[in-house]
């Protein structure tokens, strides 16, 4: 091993927490906005959940606009449509007119408070305080598909069909970040930008063309790509195999777009993320390590960050009709499973060992809360290893 890889930790599921006690939230099957309602309705229960991933060791928080569009808000009443039944009786004053919906304005003003929520959690909590400048904030946009009703970003079906190309998704996209991109003191706070659970190719080449005309040098960001995949055979939902997603993230031609700082996988089951991850790296070796003669350190520098955050559903199935998750019998039979922290320590450090990545940025999606992060953390710290080291905390 030429050198040590450096390790950052991103927050978790910020929905299911939302989900959890103490919050107890919700979420209808009709909502068009699932966390993100909660910047209408309780932005004080984003703050002190943003701040709970803070002291727990997250290094990067993702901001409450992962459902976040135009569509959404246009749809939604200015009361909101869900939120805690303590949340509802401590801000009566939003028990307004429910036809009253956002327009385009209103919309990106909510949608940008989300940016200042995460921003102020990283400066505010005691864990970061102590941390001075080593917390950042990740401008969470899910895939077009979580902001449709039912969600279809575990499907990749698209409607209506010009969302199943790539010049439409790159002109929805584009809507969406240039609500963010185009106020000056909200991208001032932004450190990184995420694609997430993105489940079909042409979305990929979309995000990538538009962030070729958009992350410009003046307003550069860190971004990355990450792809989700429900399917047994490890595709993608629209079938892609790893090869051609991983192609379709870091080809460098001049049509194809920038190539992402990050790229990875998330919202996924746990126990396919070996075998995920040895793909991505074969499939990210052909592109990239296209020089035998250079030493490891060299073809590293080349490589992009892997960002993986896999669910910690531990047996449980998300339905998507409903928005519920529910038990697998066959998990169920299994018995116990092990603990997803210990699991998911043991694959990052195999992974660092490989030797391939720039760095590592992991952490959790659907069913993994702060408490899982500090685990997560203390799990990776207790490690001797020579492969990786945890850059701050």
């Amino acid at each position: 091993m030429s050198s040590k890889i450096p390790v950052r930790f991103l927050d978790a599921g910020l929905g299911t927490t939302l989900e959890s006690p103490p919050h107890n939230a919700k979420f209808k099957a009709d909502s068009s906005l699932w966390s993100s309602d909660f910047l209408i309705t309780s932005p004080d229960t984003l703050s002190g959940v943003h701040r709970a991933f803070v002291e727990a060791g997250a290094d990067v928080l993702l901001t409450a606009t992962y459902q976040a569009s135009l569509e959404g808000f246009a749809a939604t009443g200015k009361a909101g449509t869900l939120g805690s039944a303590s949340d509802r009786q401590s801000k009566g004053s939003l028990a307004q007119d429910h036809s009253a919906t956002y327009n385009k304005e209103e919309a990106g003003v909510v949608m940008r408070r989300a940016v200042a929520l995460a921003k102020e959690a990283c400066s505010s909590s005691q864990y970061a305080a102590s941390k001075s400048g080593s917390k950042r904030v990740a401008l969470s946009l899910g895939a077009y598909g979580a902001t449709m009703q039912p969600s279809t970003e575990y499907s990749g079906d698209y409607e209506p069909e010009h969302m199943r190309t790539v010049e439409g998704l790159h002109h929805w996209h584009e809507v969406r970040l240039s609500i963010f991109r185009d106020d000056e003191p909200t991208w001032n706070d932004v450190d990184f930008v995420s694609f997430e659970t993105l489940p079909v190719l042409q979305e990929v080449q979309a995000v990538r063309r538009v962030m070729a005309q958009h992350n410009t040098a003046e307003h550069s960001r860190e971004w990355w790509i990450s792809c989700v995949f429900p399917n047994d055979d490890l595709t993608l939902p629209d079938g892609s195999p790893v090869s051609a997603v991983v192609e379709a993230m870091l080809t460098d031609r001049g049509d194809q777009g920038q190539r992402p700082w990050g790229i990875g996988i998330n919202c996924t089951d746990i126990k396919k993320l070996d075998k995920l991850l040895r793909q991505y790296e074969a499939a990210a070796q052909t592109i990239l390590d296209t020089d035998s003669t250079q030493e490891t350190s060299a073809k590293r520098a080349q490589w992009p960050w892997l960002v993986t955050y896999p669910d910690g559903a531990q047996g449980s199935v998300y339905n998507t009709e409903s928005q519920q998750w529910e038990i697998d019998p066959e998990m169920k039979a299994k018995g116990p499973q092990r603990p997803w922290h210990e699991e998911l320590a043991e694959i990052i450090t195999k992974t660092a060992e490989r030797g391939h990545w720039k760095g590592i940025l992991v952490g959790g999606c659907c069913k993994t809360m702060p408490e899982d992060i500090g685990k997560l953390r203390s799990q990776m710290a207790a490690i001797d290893s020579d492969a990786y080291y945890l850059e701050s905390g």
